[in-house]
């Protein structure tokens, strides 16, 4: 039996014997009154500062200070409230980007500006706190200014993927036909934007592409790095055959409509590839080739069938990841209506933890069974996005609900200040910290259990040495 399947069988039974999340179940929701309400733009069909008209990759955000955003789609427009671990179930949100006001949601409102949106979809929030939003129908990433402190928070202040703030031609005017109009600075109906230090990573879902920026600092920056593409920044193939032509055989090296993008802690890029049914893994992005390293929902890098392998490992258009604290990987499996958690994914093929199927992995149902009619707080329909914040808490974008879910806290949370994962932070905890700051991969040798995560003691998503003295006033004391 080969190795690959007989470790794949071995985690199928211990994910089917080990017990359901704790607490599937939401506590929290946006775009709705209520766990049983389901209204598009609620109560009556028009945008308010309550409700949500939510439609293909609508995604979250949550910034450090625990404000989060949400890219309601089909009124155009990002709604934010204050803060994603208190909000009250039909909260208001109190500040909105892309239309002049609560109640507007006409496309490219005054025209297309630096302060209008086209069905937006991915959201980032880097380290100093500046909001990115994919601005799919305008072929574009936008960049605000941190909008919490900036003099003109709703107007963007840089644009990737176009020269100027007014303008939005697909792929720079080459259009979407044909393989070969691709180039480093253009863009197709992005999906999803990640930002860490200084990378800058667009999911440039129409061009089935992933692209690499050193964080840009003008207009219309040009990638350095391509994936999904054999390297090749002018081809924008449907999975590439290796020539630029469409359609050619599923490999570790091509892409189908990627939307999804995430990285670990030692920065290891995760994307989520839509319409190949599947999640690649590449180990070492940066330096080493645009070759997958791993793949998750298909049994090899040739597999593309949607539940290849059974509802237990397989996936059906996956279309968000995210990390926790703990190093779990998050899986938005959109067409089995659930949302997948996989404790060790460096070895681990198999979720762990469900949402959206009363904590069976066996189970594809809209809202669990319920129909596409009803649903309640156990329910998911079509979700496309996932975030988490400092706590713990899970944040799921429940698009085909029309509203946006809090799980609070639902899976076991790492002890601060606990670096070497021996369950207590002490003085013992010293040597690893220092091994995870001065040599990331020599952590990871050392401490194969650990995520490189535990060492970001003041959770800004960075290992540096501000997580040195935060550990010091957790062990020690301000």
């Amino acid at each position: 039996m080969p190795r690959r399947l007989a470790s794949t069988i071995v985690l199928i039974v211990a994910s089917a014997l080990r017990a359901a999340p704790d607490d599937s179940t939401a506590d929290g929701v946006l775009g709705q009154l209520d766990f049983e309400s389901q209204v598009y733009n609620q109560p009556d069909g028009l945008p308010t500062a309550s409700s949500l008209a939510l439609s293909n990759a609508a995604h979250v955000a949550i910034a450090p200070s625990g404000r989060v955003y949400v890219s309601d789609a089909d009124n155009n427009r990002v709604l934010s409230w204050p803060s994603a671990s208190s909000f009250t179930n039909g909260q208001p949100a109190d500040f909105v980007i892309g239309q002049p006001d609560f109640t507007s949601n006409t496309p490219n409102h005054g025209g297309v500006s630096g302060s209008s949106f086209f069905l937006p979809q991915g959201l980032a929030i880097d380290a100093g706190g500046h909001l990115w939003v994919t601005d799919a129908f305008n072929h574009r990433v936008l960049k605000f200014n941190d909008p919490m402190s900036d003099a003109t928070p709703t107007t963007a202040d840089l644009v990737v993927g176009q020269p100027d703030l007014n303008s939005n031609l697909e792929n720079l005017g080459q259009g979407g036909s044909g393989p070969a109009v691709a180039l480093p600075d253009s863009l197709q109906y992005p999906g999803r934007v990640v930002v860490r230090g200084g990378d800058l990573w667009i999911a440039d879902s129409g061009n089935s592409r992933v692209l690499h920026y050193a964080y840009p600092m003008a207009n219309k920056p040009l990638a350095d790095r391509v994936f999904g593409q054999y390297g090749d920044f002018t081809r924008r193939a449907k999975n590439n055959d290796g020539a630029g032509n469409n359609f050619g055989n599923v490999t570790a090296d091509n892409l189908y409509n990627p939307i999804g993008i995430a990285l670990d802690s030692a920065a290891r890029l995760y994307v989520s590839d839509w319409n190949n049914h599947r999640v690649l893994r590449y180990d070492d992005p940066l330096t080493s080739d645009t070759t997958a390293d791993a793949v998750f929902g298909q049994p090899d890098f040739s597999g593309s069938s949607p539940d290849s392998g059974g509802l237990m490992v397989g996936l059906q258009r996956p279309i968000d990841v995210a990390f926790d604290a703990m190093g779990r990987l998050y899986v938005v499996d959109s067409g089995n209506h659930r949302v997948l958690a996989y404790e060790s994914p460096l070895t681990q093929f198999a979720p762990t933890y469900v949402f959206g199927q009363l904590g069976l992995f066996t189970s594809d149902l809209e809202n669990h069974g319920l129909g596409i009619f009803a649903t309640d707080a156990d329910g998911l329909f079509g979700p496309t996005g996932v975030a988490l914040d400092a706590s713990g808490n899970v944040v799921v974008v429940d698009t085909n609900n029309q509203r946006v879910l809090r799980y609070d806290a639902p899976l076991p949370q790492p002890i601060a200040g606990d670096v070497n994962c021996d369950g207590a932070a002490n003085l013992d905890d010293i040597a690893p910290l220092v091994l995870a700051l001065v040599d990331p991969a020599g952590y990871g040798a050392a401490y194969p259990a650990c995520d490189l995560s535990r060492a970001d003691i003041d959770g800004n998503m960075q290992v540096d040495g501000r997580d040195a003295q935060a550990f010091v006033e957790r062990i020690v004391g301000p």
